[in-house]
């Protein structure tokens, strides 16, 4: 929240919607753990494809 320009930008417009700086923090968590999801669905996806890749995986 402190140093990246985004992340920034989000905080601001949440606590501009009458949200509390805490509520902010809480909606920017869910924010990034959205995110991390749709990376580690995309990454599991790609390694079910080739049976080489799960024991790597695991």
């Amino acid at each position: 929240m402190r140093l990246d320009p985004v992340t920034k930008a989000y905080v601001a417009r949440r606590v501009s919607e009458g949200k509390t700086s805490r509520d902010a923090q809480r909606c920017l968590k869910r924010a990034i753990c959205r995110q991390l999801f749709k990376i580690l669905e995309r990454s599991d996806r790609d390694a079910g494809e080739d049976p080489e890749n799960l024991a790597q995986a695991a």
